[in-house]
């Protein structure tokens, strides 16, 4: 049995129970019951569709660079803990201040 027929008995096990549902006699409690069951039937065909999407059709989800994203640079002004002593930021010259690790100001890490 396939992944997609197990999806579908699902599916329809999950319609069997709506049809339960509308036998149930208090209103409120037959409409979340039904809604409930309504709402996974939508999150079981959403499900089916994904496994049924061919590998071809779904970009990678990963995205290659020539460059790195972040140059790593070795700096005198880095104490032993490894944290930059300075508090204006090397690159924007935004002040920093000693609680955060990044430049408020630009993102940038020091």
């Amino acid at each position: 049995m396939s992944d997609s027929d197990v999806i579908e008995q699902f599916q329809r096990w999950l319609q069997a129970r709506l049809a339960i549902s509308e036998q149930i006699e208090d209103p409120s409690e037959r409409q979340r019951a039904a809604l409930q069951v309504e709402s996974a039937i939508q999150l079981a065909i959403q499900y089916r569709d994904v496994v049924d999407m061919t590998p071809e059709n779904i970009a990678p989800p990963f995205v290659e660079r020539e460059d790195s994203v972040r140059v790593i640079s070795d700096d005198e002004s880095i104490s032993s803990s490894g944290r930059q002593d300075a508090t204006i930021c090397q690159k924007c010259d935004a002040e920093m201040t000693h609680d955060l690790e990044f430049c408020p100001a630009c993102g940038e890490y020091p």
